[in-house]
């Protein structure tokens, strides 16, 4: 289920069978010209994997409005990432995963109160060329089989 309001009306009706969150983590520096077109195609890689894993396991995930932070202020976003995931799990959410592809956060791992899913980012290119489509294929199913291995 999306962060909409028809998802999130049924989300209300259906909410004993949801039992998993993904806040995706979207990284962001306006100030950084040189960063700026890389953090842009993250965010889109980040939507699409997770509408495919939305998608794949409708009814049982929901997926979290986007939690944009600015690059290089980690330390000070885990405490209000933490925040997110305590406000999400006064919910039956029993499973709060952050998928990013910024590898900093896995120095934060140990702090953070979901689980957090990184996968390396691959370098720019057109999100709907066959070689990227293929890419994401594999790693949605990898990422599917970990998520399923937590339940």
């Amino acid at each position: 289920m999306q962060w909409t309001r028809k998802d999130l009306s049924l989300y209300i009706k259906e909410k004993e069978y949801i039992d998993t969150l993904i806040i995706p983590l979207i990284p962001f520096n306006p100030a950084s010209d040189s960063n700026v077109t890389k953090e842009a195609f993250q965010r889109e890689l980040n939507q699409l994997f997770t509408h495919l894993l939305e998608k794949e396991y409708r009814g049982r995930i929901i997926v979290s409005p986007e939690y944009d932070y600015i690059t290089g202020s980690n330390e000070t976003e885990v405490r209000r990432i933490n925040q997110w995931v305590e406000s999400f799990q006064s919910q039956p959410l029993s499973h709060v995963f952050l998928f990013t592809f910024d590898p900093k956060w896995k120095k934060w791992e140990q702090e953070l109160k979901g689980q957090l899913l990184w996968i390396p980012s691959m370098n720019e290119r057109d999100l709907h060329s066959s070689e990227t489509k293929s890419f994401v294929k594999e790693q949605v199913s990898q990422i599917s089989e970990l998520i399923t291995a937590y339940w």
